[in-house]
């Protein structure tokens, strides 16, 4: 479900500490890591103005995006149906194609994916127009990177979870050499242990006890390793970073992926044969 636009956007997405975006290591890429494997998001960034286009490109990449970069609406509607892209993120005003326009259309083919709007001053008329024509969000320039950073994690992290299967039945099958009776015991046990310790990673957040929460991450994922469940393996991975940098609201966004992403694993495995 498409999340509504807020009245105010940048304050519903906060920065984090100091230090949290450290330098780029020789290949070009944040030293830290900020993305599990397989989950770094790929962006669409369309901007008629060519500094802000090489700040939000540069942006981008130190936060470990995958990036492309077009000048116009028209040549980023061109783009965004040829290239499998996560997100895009889109000026409002730019010749040819204009971002509320460029929008529509992609709402009216049935595109959900979602777009980020950027403007250097917006007003009142501006957000109820961005929110009519389909924007998940509309951030003010400049973007900072922690913001932009939570941003990515809210709303294109579940594009990016699709590339990666809920979970492998021949992993689960290979465990029991194909014993449908086991099996059964083993989902059984599993999904008990998971619904314990998802509510144990909920008390922990909303005590924000970050390293404990991580350990909890870690047993999770253990188990959905187990079966290759791919999806919520990757979540926790991507929430452990955020449990280092102590950023409750990137937490909190992953959390409620992860218990979705275990509610999806729970389904599939109950409908096993």
């Amino acid at each position: 479900m498409m999340q509504r636009i807020s009245s105010r956007p940048q304050s519903a997405v906060s920065e984090s500490g100091p230090g949290a975006y450290g330098a780029l290591d020789s290949q070009g890429q944040p030293a830290a890591g900020l993305w599990a494997e397989g989950l770094q998001p790929r962006v669409l960034v369309a901007e008629d103005n060519l500094a802000n286009l090489f700040l939000l490109n540069s942006q981008l990449q130190r936060l470990g995006c995958e990036v492309a970069g077009v000048s116009n609406g028209l040549e980023a509607l061109n783009q965004w149906r040829l290239q499998q892209f996560d997100c895009l993120l889109t000026d409002l005003g730019m010749p040819q194609l204009d971002g509320f326009c460029l929008v529509r259309q992609l709402r009216s083919d049935g595109d959900m994916r979602p777009v980020i709007g950027i403007s250097a001053d917006p007003g009142e008329k501006e957000w109820q127009r961005a929110q009519e024509a389909g924007f998940n969000i509309l951030l003010a320039k400049p973007v900072t990177l922690p913001v932009l950073h939570t941003t990515l994690l809210r709303f294109s992290l579940a594009v990016s979870m699709q590339r990666l299967p809920v979970y492998v039945n021949d992993s689960l099958s290979a465990l029991f050499d194909g014993d449908a009776v086991l099996m059964k015991k083993f989902v059984c046990k599993l999904l008990d242990s998971n619904r314990h310790d998802l509510a144990e990673a909920f008390s922990l957040y909303d005590r924000q006890q970050w390293m404990d929460l991580a350990q909890v991450l870690h047993k999770i994922k253990g188990a959905a390793r187990l079966i290759d469940a791919q999806q919520v393996a990757r979540d926790c991975e991507q929430m452990e970073k955020a449990c280092k940098l102590g950023h409750a609201e990137q937490v909190g966004i992953l959390l409620e992926d992860l218990r979705h992403r275990l509610q999806t694993l729970e389904q599939q495995l109950q409908a096993m044969p």
